[in-house]
């Protein structure tokens, strides 16, 4: 198991899709900038706001609404799991 792997099963589903649109919109803004009219790329972008955009929104805004003591305890069960990982 890689360690992306191991990453994403520490993540609940809106954590892991917040965290997959963020590393793909990342790709996509830095490859505009040394690439602003490749049409292979416009494609891409758009193709990830028809199909990913929305759902990566509605996850964006469900973790937005979670509470701070629901934050320290999500943090504090990641941080337990890495931990008991590294342990063993």
């Amino acid at each position: 198991m890689s360690s992306a792997d191991t990453g994403r099963k520490l993540l609940d589903a809106d954590e892991a899709r917040v965290a997959r649109a963020s590393r793909e919109l990342t790709k996509i803004a830095a490859a505009l900038v040394s690439r602003p009219m490749d049409r292979q790329l416009h494609a891409q972008m758009q193709a990830f706001l028809e199909q990913e955009s929305q759902p990566a929104l509605a996850s964006w805004d469900a973790l937005l609404a979670r509470t701070p003591d629901e934050l320290k305890e999500r943090i504090s069960t990641v941080l337990t799991v890495q931990a008991a990982r590294r342990a063993s």
